[in-house]
Formats: structure tokens, C-alpha cells, sequence
């Protein structure tokens, strides 16, 4: 069995009915299933629903789960008659059949400055055209290496794209290119040639130019609308300044920077159809905090407690880092774990049979012993523990601290139906 973590994430749902022959005579070989009464409250949304911000791979609300009946009527574990039902585990119930499914993978843009100051070591800026430049690693290098070595850590299934910004002097009205420097592809193994791709694309760089953010912010979220990859979809924004040029490539005179509101109303849209964008501001970005955190906060990556008014950003703020080569690897490790899904898709039930969504059990359990039940969320709007359905209900997302540990630790998830739902009583 594969496990969840650091290794490729992978659950199995088990289709149990309640403990005993009786059980198994009278819920888990029927040929009829009846329909379970909370069936219309799954229905109506009233399951529990979830909001996107607390909820960073499922996408929303509980809703209607459209498979039909119920999978037996056992009342599943209780201490006692009107007690809160207990945990749950394999051993508790019969398996009738067992089904697997793999978490959703991740498709991931990255979307980059190349900008002429990204030639600039950290820190550093000419005050004069003739200043000759400081030895020392410059940020292009630093970002380059940092990236190619997140990449190396995601895993096989990940899909991933490459566009920089702009990468061409201003020609007259152009100052963006845009072609697609990597499409995206699943990136494969270590010898992939996606993986190799992604080598050439960040050698061939040499930055110059202005900063047309809102443009390359654009085509790269392009890029994902139109990927057909199944998964859940993601846009890496690393910027070292102000933009510079609006959307039709007019540039200011000194970098003095461009109306930015068009740029975050479009991290709004893109957040709305799926796709959550991450920023990371390098040296260089420091008048340029305050967009950048809000930009984060409308795509839908805040990092909590923050203030777009500092000091705390809710971006990835590199700008008062001692080593950017330290921050930002660990930024981009930091957003790799969390891109990890922890939306498992529902397959579909045993010929026939159907489920009943009212006796579903998520079962946890650690690489070398120790599980655990983890509860139904019941609130109805934001799941911040436990688990709840997707907005179509053809998902079970983890979300809190259940997806946290889903995401770092070496361990397994099991789904488990048929066992009445254990859920958390709402705070």
C-alpha cells in the first residue's frame, strides 16, 4: 500500500457493514438498498459545508452526494444506547469489498520574474548605469537553483508548467513574450523528459527588461485554464519588484509602478474557477509588499495571522531574510507540502450496491502503529477539523489539522463505509 506524506498519497476505502453475521446477513447482501432519511439533508447542502479559504484542496460546501441508497442499516459502534457513537475500526465490521483511489495530484504553474533586477545579487541595486555589479550569487541564480530543486521533490504525478516574465526588452508595444516556455506535463520520473525540460528552461534564462506582472500573471494562468490534467490547480508567482507595465505592455519611465488593481481582480476570478495563487516576493519588492500580500490573500494563500500592512505579509516576504538561498528553499518546500492534496475522489460502489453518506469513517493510522477515527466536521460552514464531502460530493476532503498531518507525516488514510459516521459536535 502506498502511503500518504512525504511518499505518493494513496487511500483505500474499505466497504464494511456492522460487526456480526446478523449485520452482514441484513445490510451488506442486499440486493434492494433502502434510502437513508438524512439522504435529503446530504442533498440540500445541510451535511456540512466548507469555504475555500479554510479548505486549501477541497473546494467549498458539503452538497448533494448522488449515490443513491444506503449500504446496510447497522447502527454501527456505540458504547451504549444514546451514547456518541466510538471509534472505528477495520476489525469492527465485515469488508464486502474493497475499492482504491489516489488523492487528487496537483497542476502547477510557475510564473517568474526575469526582469533585469533579478541580475542583481540581494540587496544590491546601481546607482548609477556604469556601477559595476558585486560579486556573489545574483537573484536569478539563487531562484533558479532554489526551483530546480523544489521540483526534484514533487512527486511523479505533479504536473507542472514554467512561463517567465518578460525575458525580452520593450520593442515598441511588446514587452512580454509569449510563447510558452514549458507546457505543462506530468513530470515523471527522475529522468523524465518533462524533468529534463524544466533543466534546459531554467539555463536558458538571462533576465532583462522591464516587469509586465500582470501579463506574465496572465498567460500563466492561461496555461492552466487550458490544461486538461485532472487535479487541483495552482499558480507560483516569484517577483523581486513594482510592475512596471500594464496589461497592454505600457511601461512607465523609472519603474514607477502601474495601477495594480486589474492584477488582483483577476487572482479574485482565478480563485472563483479553482485556481489558488501563492507569492513569494524577493529583494527588491519592498515598496511593493502591501500588493503582493493582497495578491496572496485574493488567490487564496494567506498566511495566517497576517496583514496586508505588515510586518507579518500574507506572501511569502524574502525582502528582510539574511539568506534569500535559505528562505526561499524554504518557502517553495513549504508550498510544495502544501499543494499535496488531501481531496480523496469517492469511486464508485460494488455492482449492486450503493453508499449511504451518513456511514462513512475515516480511519488514520501512523507508518508503525497507532490509528486513529477521525470525526466528520459538523459544522455547516467552515471545516477547520476532521473531514467533510466536496461541494458535488464526490470527494471526502481532510482539512485542519487532519490534512496537516496527512500531508507531513508517513501514514495511511482508509475510508471506511458502512459504520454509522462519528462526528464532531460543533464548536
Amino acid at each position: 500500500m502506498r502511503t500518504l506524506g512525504h511518499r505518493p498519497q494513496h487511500v483505500t476505502l474499505a466497504l464494511l457493514a456492522a460487526a456480526g453475521m446478523n449485520a452482514l446477513a441484513a445490510s451488506c447482501n442486499s440486493d434492494t438498498p433502502t434510502v437513508s432519511p438524512d439522504m435529503s439533508a446530504a442533498a440540500s447542502g445541510e451535511a456540512g459545508t466548507s469555504s475555500s479559504s479554510d479548505n486549501p484542496n477541497g473546494d467549498g460546501s458539503g452538497g448533494s452526494l448522488n449515490l443513491g441508497g444506503s449500504l446496510g442499516n447497522a447502527a454501527g459502534a456505540s458504547s451504549a444506547e444514546g451514547d456518541e457513537p466510538g471509534s472505528v475500526g477495520k476489525d469492527d465490521a465485515c469488508a464486502t469489498s474493497s475499492e482504491s483511489t489516489s488523492a487528487l495530484p496537483a497542476v502547477l504553474e510557475l510564473v517568474v520574474d526575469t526582469s533585469g533586477s533579478m541580475d542583481w545579487p540581494p540587496g544590491w541595486a546601481p546607482k548609477d548605469p556604469n556601477d559595476s555589479k558585486p560579486p556573489g550569487a545574483t537573484k536569478w541564480e539563487i531562484t533558479r537553483d532554489a526551483l530546480a530543486d523544489a521540483a526534484a521533490a514533487l512527486s511523479a504525478d505533479t504536473a507542472l508548467g514554467v512561463s517567465f516574465y518578460p525575458n525580452i526588452e520593450q520593442e515598441g508595444d511588446v514587452c512580454l513574450m509569449t510563447s510558452q516556455t514549458l507546457p505543462i506535463a506530468l513530470l515523471g520520473g527522475n529522468k523524465s523528459s518533462q524533468r529534463a525540460e524544466l533543466s534546459n528552461a531554467l539555463s536558458d534564462v538571462v533576465p532583462v527588461g522591464a516587469t509586465p506582472t500582470h501579463g506574465g500573471y496572465r498567460f500563466g494562468l492561461q496555461q492552466l485554464t487550458a490544461s486538461t490534467l485532472p487535479g487541483n490547480k495552482f499558480l507560483l508567482l516569484i517577483t523581486d519588484g513594482t510592475p512596471t507595465c500594464t496589461l497592454d505592455c505600457t511601461c512607465t519611465e523609472n519603474n514607477e509602478p502601474v495601477d495594480s488593481q486589474p492584477l488582483l481582480a483577476e487572482a479574485t476570478a482565478a480563485l472563483k474557477d479553482g485556481v489558488r495563487t501563492f507569492v513569494i516576493g524577493s529583494p527588491g519588492s519592498e515598496e511593493t509588499r502591501a500588493l503582493l500580500s493582497q495578491l496572496a490573500s485574493q488567490g487564496g494563500t494567506a498566511r495566517k495571522p497576517c496583514s496586508d500592512s505588515g510586518p507579518n505579509y500574507c506572501h511569502f516576504d524574502m525582502t528582510t531574510q539574511k539568506s534569500l538561498a535559505s528562505a526561499l528553499a524554504a518557502a517553495l518546500a513549504e508550498i510544495t507540502m502544501s499543494i499535496k492534496s488531501c481531496e480523496y475522489p469517492i469511486p464508485a460502489p460494488p455492482a449492486g450496491q450503493t453508499l449511504d453518506p451518513d456511514r462513512v469513517n475515516v480511519l488514520y493510522t501512523r507508518e508503525g502503529g497507532g490509528s486513529e477515527t477521525i470525526p466528520r466536521d459538523a459544522s455547516l460552514h467552515d471545516c477547520t477539523e476532521g473531514w467533510q464531502y466536496s461541494s458535488d460530493a464526490q470527494s471526502i476532503y481532510l482539512c485542519g489539522d487532519a490534512c496537516a498531518r496527512a500531508q507531513s507525516e508517513i501514514g495511511t488514510v482508509e475510508i471506511l463505509f458502512g459504520c454509522q459516521t462519528i462526528v464532531e459536535k460543533p464548536r
